[in-house]
């Protein structure tokens, strides 16, 4: 398998240790002890967290852009009703935040037993039918976990793009733990989003999966509007051209973090027929409406707080004054 040179440096640098770093040391100390507390109680601590601050002024932003983004896809939800939604959202948040050291302090078979992997089968039959997989994955909190613990965790190639987190300590970590299989059996590589879609090509047609993170917002020049919900929304359309260029699989995968069970699920639905169609258009509006089906598994841990809608079909207006 070809690998290829990623811009994302996962060494540690003398830099990172100097004095206004030790705070961001010790919140990394701290996600360590966490990641091995039993973890009921630690669930129930971060869901009394969560009930705590929602309430507070510093929160006001995200609610508000939550908010806007619920009423556009289910212009039926009250006000309590998103207030409700978004309750049991940063409730999934504190939760999986407390988990996040586990991703990097834990074993693998410690990873391997902590999500329920449901619909692995869909990839076992794409990869005897010779097809690389695209995971559809939308941004859900818990979405490390699938990258991590599910798939690399049981050893299937894996390539993604990120792009860098402002603080180079928590970027670090994150970069750290992200690639920590993929670095241990060689398989995959994390690519920056500046790197464009050739090297996700290039490691489909060696048979490296692909996950791919299709909801974010990239502008006009760059989209195509799609039915997301009851609304519109502006969407990369590339799903199509990957899919055929890679000789790939399109599978939606979502992560749930159950507070019932205190696992991570990680549920793939089955590959979505009609992806390449050879239409943008159309490849566009299947991946969307798959991506509907995933949010409607667990709708309060998508991340509403992200500015999904910021280019609307009516030019000039600004939703999130």
């Amino acid at each position: 398998m070809t690998q290829y040179n990623s811009k994302f440096d996962t060494s540690l640098k003398k830099k990172y240790f100097l004095p206004q770093y030790w705070v961001y040391w010790s919140l990394l100390g701290l996600l360590y002890v966490l990641s091995y507390l039993p973890i009921r109680p630690r669930d129930k601590f971060a869901g009394w967290v969560a009930d705590k601050l929602y309430g507070m002024k510093f929160l006001d932003k995200r609610k508000r852009i939550a908010f806007i983004n619920i009423g556009l896809c289910f212009p039926e939800y009250t006000d309590l009703e998103k207030d409700k939604l978004m309750r049991k959202n940063f409730r999934a948040v504190a939760q999986i935040s407390l988990s996040m050291g586990e991703l990097a302090f834990r074993s693998k078979e410690f990873l391997k037993n902590r999500v329920n992997f449901i619909g692995e089968h869909f990839i076992r039959e794409a990869e005897q039918n010779n097809k690389a997989v695209i995971f559809l994955g939308p941004h859900c909190y818990g979405l490390d976990y699938s990258g991590v613990a599910a798939i690399s965790g049981n050893d299937y190639p894996l390539s993604s793009m990120f792009n860098d987190y402002k603080n180079p300590i928590f970027d670090w970590f994150v970069t750290r733990y992200r690639t920590r299989f993929v670095r241990q059996s060689g398989k995959g590589m994390l690519y920056h989003r500046s790197e464009g879609l050739k090297p996700a090509i290039k490691s489909l047609r060696d048979n490296t999966h692909f996950y791919y993170l299709p909801d974010e917002d990239h502008g006009p020049e760059s989209s195509i509007f799609s039915s997301f919900f009851a609304t519109q929304k502006a969407t990369l359309p590339v799903i199509g051209r990957l899919a055929k260029l890679g000789n790939a699989v399109v599978i939606p995968v979502y992560t749930i973090y159950n507070e019932q069970t205190s696992k991570v699920d990680v549920i793939c639905h089955a590959p979505i027929e009609g992806i390449p169609s050879g239409n943008d258009q159309i490849d566009t509006d299947l991946m969307n409406a798959a991506i509907e089906k995933l949010v409607n598994l667990e709708r309060s841990q998508y991340m509403w707080t992200l500015r999904l809608f910021k280019t609307r079909p009516e030019k000039g207006l600004k939703i999130y004054k």
